[in-house]
């Protein structure tokens, strides 16, 4: 029998011992013709997936056709830009007017985080226009002279270009947005009301035009100085009261999550708008002061639609973050301004489509990920890339006795170390980063949430070097061969190699990435997870972030690729043990957060919720990066080229909806 025909009826075991270069010369020709073959074929199908996605994504965003979507960059004060989406319903023109409503997402969150209310309201035919807030998204920094919103920037564009937008119906326009876009929408309603009452005041005048008596033309001028008929304010209630609402004369509602985990900070301590005092304000500024109410019938409207006095709160049964997610939530907004704005399209404010969107966006960022380990082997099997790849090192056995206690004592350690470190260091990062959480524009790194995790990215990094090596079984390997063995050394050329190809992968994946948003509109994301298209200033920041994260993706690369690899455990159960060891300990702070929740109203973390809550986004990257560094690690035996590629991806992803308080490029 031939060698070559031993090897190909070998077990793959004693294969993986064989770099990529080694069994693609000693298998038979016909055989890894085939292997390059199916590795083509499972490229073609990963970008097939990716454009399954976002074709299903642009058909659902654009209603079927029946919704145009494109972007837009509005001017602001002092060169300042504000970025934002389009959606404007076929039926829209200048012979059938349409309403409009302007859109803000909250903090640390994007335009594209609103699509459950932009797609909701466009597809009952109200124009859309959602915006990312000034320091987020691709919005650029705010002049530290310039006191307004993007909100504000948007309703002064849209009023001012009323030539343009001649398909709108310019006396019914509204605005809503979430969280700190629900105190933005607010300040905007006050803001423009003011206008209207310093203009009356102005008109009492005796050198006015009707001198102390108010003219018809008079009001009508000073009336047209406010052009908001509906104000929707979500997930806000901290500091609201009668002062707040003084000049506000649209039709307004408020919404709120019954149990939004910023509860504490309200003057009753809850989330319970029906005696709620901030609420009661609200409702209150809109009747007469015979007519007022000292408690809210949650979903009643309250005073006169025509008159500019309507009030309604609602309050579902949801979560802070969740409530742009929840159903009932959407389906309060488009109800208020169904009644308030007289939507063109009579639709069910059940009948949603928007979670499909999310579902077609996260099989576009399955393919995009995907398509980098056929991409890679493809590049391995190439005569310059081949030493990339080394052969796998002996799998030895999973622990037993003394060497398992001794395994999962630091298993558990390593969590404990991750979930007490996380809150000290996200804190500290404020006097390190001072300037960006001072909201100071700065090149040192300014995204001022993402700093949070920078410091416990460092420590536990370092952390986890120490931990692999003091758990690892040195007998398995001879003392000079131990660091070839874990795959952590290689020479100077193969490390150029090693950059270059982790280059040639983060190229073809932001590529396809940018052709996909710029032919569909629609990018890589599932929720709160996004992969954006890389622009030339994130791709600066990133510069910054990724070298000084860079610690704990290597770690967790060693760990993961090297640490669960057994010979005699199936390989899901190795997954599952380098995904939880990876997570556990993050998980924990969102167990400890809600259980005390649940158990009190009142979170564990108060000051620091925030922090808590960007966790929605890092823990699912924590849980699926061991997942891709051990599947990386299998394809070269070395544990560099997995982080170079994801570290520049997770990390992008988390920039992206960070709050940034970045100089400007100009």
């Amino acid at each position: 029998m031939s060698d070559s025909t031993s090897l190909s009826s070998a077990p793959m075991e004693e294969r993986s011992s064989l770099s990529l270069e080694q069994q693609a010369q000693q298998l038979p020709a016909e055989v890894s013709k085939k292997r390059r073959f199916s590795d083509g074929w499972k490229l073609l199908v990963c970008i097939v997936i990716v454009l399954v996605g976002a074709l299903g994504s642009s058909l659902v965003q654009t209603d079927g056709g029946n919704v145009q979507v494109t972007d837009l960059k509005i001017a602001g004060k002092h060169g300042a830009t504000v970025t934002a989406d389009l959606f404007r319903p076929k039926d829209a023109t200048p012979e059938n007017k349409a309403p409009m409503v302007i859109v803000s997402p909250g903090f640390q969150r994007t335009k594209e985080t609103q699509v459950s209310n932009s797609l909701e309201l466009a597809r009952r035919g109200f124009v859309t226009l959602v915006v990312d807030p000034y320091n987020q998204g691709e919005s650029s920094s705010q002049h530290p002279d310039d006191g307004d919103t993007a909100v504000v920037a948007a309703i002064d564009y849209v009023t001012d270009h009323l030539d343009t937008f001649n398909y709108v119906d310019e006396d019914r326009i509204g605005i809503t947005g979430h969280s700190a876009g629900g105190t933005a929408v607010r300040t905007a309603a006050n803001k423009y009301g003011k206008k209207v009452d310093d203009a009356l005041e102005a008109a009492k005048d005796p050198d006015s035009e009707g001198g102390t008596t108010i003219t018809d033309g008079e009001r009508k001028r000073a009336e047209d100085l406010d052009k908001i008929s509906a104000v929707f304010i979500s997930g806000w209630l901290k500091n609201l009261n009668d002062k707040k609402f003084a000049h506000v004369h649209s039709n307004m509602a408020l919404g709120y999550a019954r149990y939004d985990e910023g509860g504490y900070r309200n003057i009753n301590g809850d989330g319970d708008l029906r005696d709620a005092p901030e609420a009661l304000s609200m409702v209150n500024s809109g009747l007469k002061k015979q007519d007022q109410v000292d408690r809210i019938e949650i979903g009643r409207g309250y005073g006169d639609i025509d008159k500019g006095t309507y009030r309604v709160a609602y309050n579902d049964e949801t979560l802070h973050p969740l409530q742009p997610l929840t159903p009932s939530a959407i389906g309060s907004i488009l109800e208020f301004f169904d009644d308030t704005l007289d939507a063109p399209v009579k639709m069910d404010s059940g009948n949603q489509t928007w979670w499909l969107k999310e579902v077609f966006n996260l099989i576009s960022l399955i393919g995009g990920i995907a398509m980098l380990f056929p991409l890679t082997r493809m590049l391995l099997r190439t005569r310059y890339f081949a030493p990339v790849a080394q052969a796998l090192p002996t799998v030895p056995k999973r622990p037993r006795g003394k060497e398992a206690a001794k395994f999962w004592a630091f298993f558990v350690l390593s969590a404990a170390i991750a979930f007490f470190t996380f809150m000290p260091l996200a804190n500290l990062s404020q006097d390190v980063f001072y300037d960006a959480a001072n909201k100071v524009s700065t090149w040192f790194f300014p995204a001022r949430m993402v700093n949070s995790v920078v410091l416990w990215a460092i420590v536990n990094g370092i952390v986890g070097l120490i931990l692999f090596y003091i758990t690892r079984d040195k007998s398995t390997y001879a003392r000079g061969e131990r660091a070839r063995a874990w795959g952590i050394t290689m020479g100077r050329r193969t490390f150029w190699r090693t950059l270059l190809l982790a280059f040639i992968l983060l190229f073809v994946y932001f590529s396809v990435l940018s052709i996909v948003y710029l032919a569909f509109h629609s990018d890589y994301r599932f929720l709160v997870v996004a992969s954006r298209p890389l622009t030339l200033r994130w791709f600066l920041v990133a510069l910054m972030y990724v070298p000084a994260m860079f610690i704990f993706y290597l770690a967790n690369s060693i760990r993961a690729g090297v640490g669960t690899r057994y010979s005699d455990t199936p390989k899901w159960q190795t997954y599952l043990i380098a995904a939880l060891a990876n997570s556990v300990g993050l998980a924990m702070i969102f167990v400890i957060q809600y259980s005390v929740f649940a158990a009190t109203g009142t979170v564990h973390w108060t000051d620091d919720w925030l922090y808590v809550n960007m966790l929605q986004s890092i823990l699912p990257m924590m849980i699926l990066l061991p997942i891709l560094n051990k599947m990386f690690y299998a394809n070269t035996g070395r544990a560099w080229l997995g982080p170079l590629v994801i570290a520049p991806i997770f990390i992008t992803m988390s920039l992206g909806g960070s709050v940034a308080y970045i100089p400007s490029l100009a």
